[in-house]
């Protein structure tokens, strides 16, 4: 983009005096242009997305592009009396300063984590889920931040607005990174055929990305199969400035507070999986960032976020049990490199190379077991091209993408037995198991292929159009594979001198099932500007060809800038969001194939198990949402936001029979949520003498029915929300029942950060407070009419205060350390309570303070 002016009759150097709000960068650099009368050169690319500071008073333009740009890494090179082209700010070897506070203006129904941002917030794992456990919209399990495994290592699950925590769309620059096969398989313990996996198939390391956005509501066209939301990670952009960074972090128990239930201290302090008692995390990175050519810069970044943890593992010798000690390690490792090359002024490129392993060591530690152990493993990588180009009329973005995405289970031996030893009198004396299932897998494979065109703003009349179009397709292929056969039963062993006897043998072939299929797309929106008025509409089509679902969605979008000086702003719309299919329900039944009852009750059968799964007629689950938004800007570092969204689950899938007759997909489940949302928020840091400081402020409520449990995924069964039932003693339809999972009413978060840079000092400040909420609790059914009986219990709100320090000391330069604490005054509160009949306390409470040690070195 060149904009040219006449010639100037203003020297540069001349003081400007200006009084510019915040806005949009490009249109602060046009307009520093017409008021300097000089020429400024960018491309699109280097300001796209990105807010300019208010400038006020008298500065030259030199100060006033600083001011602009300093930001956002970037500067002004002089290539003329009147004449500056915007370039990336270089920084001196040895240099090392803080990222400068800002805060990025964005559109209706988007959050920007920027990486100021996630430098700016107690990291924790340093996880894509923990970054946006704060988000107005996300709601978690209610287990997420609970004690009893904090050693580990695995994403948790989030969900928008009640929306399924498996229909949301994670990308990883505008491609695909969703897993589509089993995400809501969570079961750690080892049983054939079961292979955890995560939505996220890439564990992807904060520290690597230069922003996160997530899109929560009034999500354009652009994107699609989702119900839930959008979020979209943005690998770190090479500077070329020929440096390298170095950062390590540090965490163990003994830093660590945490409460446990008296009857969980057994499986706590043994390990077991989903327990951690004993760990030490160690967090290392490395970014060497590379200037090729003048047009050509590299990123290579490669980080390993390890935690040891202590687990006992059960051994027998003859007939003594022991448990012996063993470190297992819970390890992500994370590759990246990105190539960007700027071709032309019209035209730039970049290729980037996705890697991502996590790898998990479980043991069994129960009474039962014989060394039994096995791991789990998420592995997923790929390679993502984007290419963007200036036309005169417009702008073109092709990108192309390819991620291979693999979740495996590997275990010691393939036989998996219980052994039952008989005294020789005939009576049973004990059991214990021992081998494993070999490996299993399941794998997915996307090819990606996406094109936009974005088309600049023309004039019908009084009306402005800025339109664009894009098409999308995706060919999926998904598998579930077994690398040897595998057999499993119990065998009955006689000190008496008799054989050993096969009780029960179940055999499971070797071999692989799978499906694939392509998904097309193609999207138009246009806004149409009128005054203060502005109405966006869009229109999106997906089409499948393996269920064979034509998904049209109309999305709109309302906007009145009521005083026309965009100070206060009114908007709502109604959009329609349709999922995308998950392919482990399409390759159960095939899965099951694999398996083949050998011998029962001591006799050979040789009965294939073959469970049928209908699909037949299974539509796209939808979700339809109104959306309404009142902004409003307080004064020149300040806005609020008012905001309210109704959400209808719609069509979603549930599963309905037994193993012995079949089971049935059906579209039988459905939800509503309402949810109100006030953001304040600085939108520029204010002075307080030498300090510089932001805040923001989130308060959220959410209220969610449904008739399905988000937990289970699509293997859960829809209930009847007209059925009745007893709740706390009183008869009522089972519809007016609280949602039991990914419930949290009320809930507060803050922030405030303050910067010292003459010092080389951040603080940064985080208050969440937590609503009180019900847990519902299953007791049976009731004696007298046979109807279920569901009982609450109250679990109390609590706050958590978290803190982080930044140190980079002007005597050394490059170096910096870092301290957090997180939850700094040590709240243990409760987080799930125990069913009201149950004998024993199965109470998970929140992670009590915890420590991490930071430290970076840039060269």
């Amino acid at each position: 983009m060149l904009l040219v002016f006449p010639p100037a009759q203003v020297r540069a150097d001349d003081a400007l005096v200006l009084n510019m709000s915040p806005q949009a960068l490009a249109d602060a650099l046009l307009q520093i242009g017409r008021q300097a009368q000089v020429e400024i050169a960018f491309s699109p690319g280097q300001v796209r997305e990105k807010q300019a500071v208010a400038l006020q008073g008298e500065l030259t333009v030199e100060q006033a592009l600083d001011d602009l740009l300093a930001p956002w890494g970037l500067a002004a090179r002089q290539q003329g009396a009147r004449r500056y082209t915007v370039v990336t700010a270089t920084v001196p070897k040895g240099l090392s300063v803080l990222e400068p506070v800002r805060v990025q203006g964005q559109r209706i129904g988007e959050r920007v984590y920027s990486r100021g941002d996630m430098d700016q917030r107690p990291a924790g794992n340093r996880d894509v889920s923990s970054l946006l456990a704060d988000h107005p919209a996300v709601r978690q399990d209610d287990a997420a931040q609970s004690g009893v495994n904090r050693g580990s290592l695995a994403l948790q699950d989030i969900s928008f607005y009640g929306a399924s925590p498996f229909q949301n769309q994670f990308q990883i620059d505008g491609i695909s990174a969703t897993n589509q096969i089993d995400p809501a398989s969570r079961n750690l313990n080892l049983q054939v055929g079961n292979v955890p996996a995560y939505a996220q198939a890439y564990n992807l390391d904060t520290h690597l990305l230069e922003s996160v956005t997530v899109l929560d509501s009034s999500i354009p066209v652009d994107y699609g199969r989702f119900t839930g939301g959008v979020v979209d990670a943005r690998v770190r952009n090479p500077q070329g400035d020929n440096s390298v960074r170095f950062d390590f972090s540090y965490n163990s128990s003994g830093l660590t507070a945490q409460k446990i239930a008296p009857e969980q201290k057994k499986n706590f302090e043994a390990g077991k999986p989903g327990f951690s008692p004993v760990w030490t995390k160690r967090f290392t990175s490395a970014m060497l960032d590379v200037g090729w050519t003048q047009d050509t810069a590299a990123l290579i970044h490669l980080s390993r976020r390890q935690s040891t943890i202590d687990r006992s593992m059960r051994v027998r010798h003859d007939t003594v049990f022991t448990d012996l000690k063993t470190r297992s390690i819970d390890r992500v490792d994370n590759g990246f490199v990105k190539i960007h090359t700027r071709w032309s002024a019209d035209t730039d490129s970049a290729l980037t190379l996705k890697y991502a392993d996590r790898r998990e060591d479980l043991v069994d530690s129960g009474s039962l077991a014989d060394q039994i152990q096995w791991q789990h493993q998420q592995q997923s990588y790929g390679l993502g091209f984007d290419l963007n180009h200036d036309l005169r009329w417009g702008q073109a973005r092709v990108q192309l993408g390819y991620d291979q995405m693999n979740s495996y289970r590997h275990s010691d031996g393939t036989d998996y037995m219980v052994h039952m030893m008989y005294q020789p009198t005939g009576r049973l004396d004990y059991t214990y198991i021992t081998g494993g299932f070999g490996q299993e897998s399941t794998e997915q494979r996307n090819l990606t292929l996406k094109s936009r065109l974005e088309f600049k703003p023309v004039q019908t009349g009084a009306i402005e159009h800025a339109t664009y179009a894009g098409v999308e397709l995706a060919h999926t292929q998904g598998e579930f594979v077994r690398q040897k056969d595998a057999y499993g039963g119990n065998t009955r062993h006689f000190s008496n001198g008799q054989p050993d006897k096969l009780q029960t043998l179940n055999y499971y072939q070797a071999g692989n099932v799978g499906v694939s299929y392509t998904a097309a797309s193609v999207y138009l929106s246009d806004r149409l500007s009128w005054q203060r008025l502005a109405l966006t509409g869009g229109l999106r089509v997906d089409r499948d060809n393996y269920f064979g679902n034509t998904n049209v969605a109309p999305r709109t979008l309302l906007e009145w800038d009521v005083l026309g000086t965009g100070e206060t702003r009114l908007s709502g719309g109604w959009s329609r969001y349709y999922g995308m299919d998950i392919l482990g329900t399409a390759m159960r039944e095939r899965k099951s194939q694999l398996h083949t009852l050998l011998i029962t009750g001591g006799n050979r059968v040789d009965r294939p198990s073959h469970t049928a799964y209908t699909l037949d007629g299974l539509r796209t689950p939808y979700d339809d949402e109104w959306a309404l938004r009142v902004q409003q800007q307080l004064s020149s570092t300040v806005v609020a936001e008012l905001g309210y969204v109704r959400r209808y689950g719609r069509q979603q899938v549930s599963i309905e029979g037994t193993s012995k007759t079949g089971y049935l997909y059906t579209n039988k489940g459905h939800a509503k949520t309402d949810a109100f949302t006030l953001s304040v928020k600085s939108i520029a840091p204010w002075a307080v003498g030498p300090s510089r400081w932001t805040a923001h402020l989130d308060i959220t409520h959410q209220r969610s029915k449904r008739n399905t449990k988000l937990a289970d995924g699509y293997e859960g069964a829809a209930e009847e929300m007209d059925d009745d039932i007893y709740y706390n003693g009183d008869l009522i339809r089972r519809g007016d029942r609280p949602v039991g999972d990914y419930n949290l009413p009320w809930r507060v978060s803050a922030g405030l950060t303050g910067r010292w840079a003459s010092y080389g000092l951040q603080l940064s400040n985080r208050i969440h407070w937590n609503g009180a909420r019900k847990d519902v609790h299953y007791l049976g059914l009731n004696r007298s009419d046979g109807r279920e009986k569901y009982e609450s219990g109250r679990v109390g709100s609590y706050w958590t205060w978290d803190m982080r320090l930044d140190w980079e000391p002007t005597m050394f330069k490059g170096l910096g350390v870092g301290l957090d604490v997180l939850n700094v005054l040590d709240k243990q509160a409760p987080l799930v309570i125990s069913t009201p009949n149950s004998a024993s306390s199965q109470n998970l409470y929140r992670t009590g303070r915890e420590l991490w040690l930071r430290a970076s070195y840039r060269y």
